[in-house]
């Protein structure tokens, strides 16, 4: 009975990882080891509760990946388009990201050059 308890917490841990991108199993060897260390037992409910836990946290300090940032960049810098407040994106800003979808540099203070 206990075992079929802990079904539906493993297969949402399970879930839970590959929906934040699968952390490496040596990171969740060391969320495990946390929380032995933490004195659950693993087995638990608590302990996969724990290791839940940890993963998620993970999952939110992580930074975004390239592409992401691109798209986050590339929509501010085409919303800034024609504001004279900003200069216009290019490569000698060091925050700044190339987008290959358009052909033109990206940035968090820039617009993007017209057309």
């Amino acid at each position: 009975m206990r075992n079929l308890t802990l079904l539906p917490i493993a297969g949402l841990v399970c879930l839970i990882g590959f929906a934040t991108g699968s952390a490496s199993a040596d990171q969740i060897s060391e969320n495990k080891a946390q929380c032995a260390s933490f004195g659950f037992r693993e087995g638990t409910d608590a302990f996969a509760k724990c290791v839940m836990q940890l993963s998620l946290r993970q999952g939110r300090r992580r930074p975004p990946d390239r592409d992401t940032l691109v798209q986050q960049y590339r929509d501010l810098s085409m919303a800034r388009r024609g504001d004279g407040r900003y200069p216009v994106c290019n490569a000698t800003m060091m925050e700044n990201e190339l987008d290959t979808y358009n052909n033109k540099w990206v940035g968090p203070n820039c617009q993007m050059a017209p057309d």
